[in-house]
């Protein structure tokens, strides 16, 4: 999980770095750990590294003292295999001993291939390009450039989200269609599964490899996108909506209130309430300041990081019979302590309500989940994740029920024990 966002102006006049500035701003929800921007001036490349947040790394004398008019920005969220010495992306390379090129990737590819080697490839004959990126199994997104081009790509099944957008004279490619209309442009559209998008100072065109159906990562609606973001044309808000008043459907319960747990299920929670007719509460405030806590390393830091970001209203709580929306369980500690601090505020029922499906496999290729054996609904029973947690009810959205509301597409599902493209060898072919 992490997001990247590219500019080309084909006018060299224009400076694209507070564009490039802005857009990572609006995708910093897709990684936090480290950030990166690199900018092409004709023969001239400069960037900005560093650990943390943009706004850690990006001050006011680096916006008056840095330009090009085309670059790559890269937000890192950090997966548990990580070398963590490794600076962010982009990356840059000299893969024909002469033009420096930049890179960035957003996923991961099943055979750890080498980018530098993909960096050659890219700076060579164009049309060689899609048998290449044919072969190239993964989930991924790319955004290349070099002083004269930049090239955009997403992966043959469509499994990361990537799309283009437009404002005057520039081109711009982001992970999520936020950072195109945060930072003022126009989306333009997704680009397609295997999709090459080549864009010069004179034209943009565009190249496929294979004709596949996207399958896009249906946790990407479930948690990973942000709300405002549309993915393959389909609105993750209106999705995540659908989530809970189809899991209100499949899962009824009578209660005095339904809360959401901040922030990741409040819009399911919202949805639930829609179709219940349970009132709605903002009864737990979250504390911006803190991070998300299921990446954390240790149980006990979790828990701590849980009571530290999450405070309840009691008054709207005590003796209240509460449904408690949540978008998954992983490991089932958080949502642990978050039904621990709705006790110690009087709640008198907690039903827990979750709008996906059980998290009973590994992933590593869209977004970091543990080995099976720290999944708490693997080998378990719903009703034994029921006792660990303390809840009084639990009942999760069917697979059915999620596809349902993220509009009957066809998605990567891997770690819900659903469709994956790397195991049904490549049935989804046109």
């Amino acid at each position: 999980m992490s997001a990247i966002f590219g500019v080309f102006s084909q006018r060299k006049n224009k400076n694209v770095f507070l564009r490039i500035y802005a857009g990572l701003y609006a995708l910093q929800h897709r990684g936090q750990e480290a950030m990166g921007i690199c900018l092409i001036e004709n023969e001239k490349i400069s960037e900005i590294k560093g650990r943390g947040l943009v706004s850690d790394n990006i001050k006011h004398d680096n916006k008056n003292s840095i330009g090009g008019y085309a670059g790559i920005g890269h937000v890192k969220y950090e997966y548990s295999d990580d070398d963590i010495t490794t600076l962010p992306m982009p990356w840059q390379y000299y893969p024909d001993g002469k033009d420096q090129v930049i890179i960035a990737v957003d996923g991961k590819f099943l055979d750890d291939r080498d980018v530098e080697e993909i960096a050659g490839v890219l700076n060579g004959p164009i049309e060689k390009i899609p048998e290449y990126i044919l072969n190239l199994k993964g989930a991924y997104s790319i955004i290349f450039a070099k002083k004269d081009m930049m090239i955009a790509i997403r992966d043959p099944h469509g499994i990361k989200p990537l799309s283009m957008g437009k404002v005057d004279s520039e081109i711009i490619f982001s992970t999520e269609t936020c950072g195109i209309t945060g930072s003022d442009a126009e989306v333009v559209r997704d680009l397609q599964p295997g999709e090459i998008v080549v864009v010069t100072k004179d034209e943009v065109k565009s190249l496929r490899a294979g004709n596949f159906t996207a399958t896009p990562c249906v946790f990407d609606f479930v948690y990973t996108a942000r709300p405002d973001s549309f993915i393959n044309g389909t609105s993750v808000y209106r999705s995540r909506i659908k989530m809970g008043m189809e899991l209100f459907e499949e899962a009824p319960v009578e209660a005095d209130i339904v809360v959401g747990s901040p922030d990741s299920g409040m819009i399911s929670a919202l949805g639930f309430a829609r179709a219940s007719g349970i009132s709605y509460e903002k009864a737990i405030v979250r504390n911006r300041y803190i991070g998300r806590t299921f990446i954390l390393p240790s149980d006990e830091m979790r828990k701590k990081g849980v009571k530290m970001k999450l405070s309840p209203i009691r008054s709207l709580i005590d003796g209240k019979r509460v449904v408690l929306v949540d978008d998954s369980i992983v490991r089932g500690n958080t949502i642990k302590h978050v039904i621990e601090i709705l006790k110690d505020s009087g709640a008198k029922e907690i039903h827990v309500r979750i709008a996906s499906p059980p998290v009973i496999r590994s992933e590593s290729l869209t977004f970091d989940v543990p080995s099976p054996e720290k999944l708490i609904a693997n080998g378990k029973t719903v009703e034994d994740i029921r006792e660990y947690i303390g809840a009084d009810s639990l009942a999760y959205l069917s697979l059915d029920g999620l596809n349902k509301a993220c509009g009957n597409g066809k998605f990567y599902e891997r770690c819900f024990g659903g469709y994956d493209p790397f195991e049904e060898g490549d049935e989804d072919v046109n």
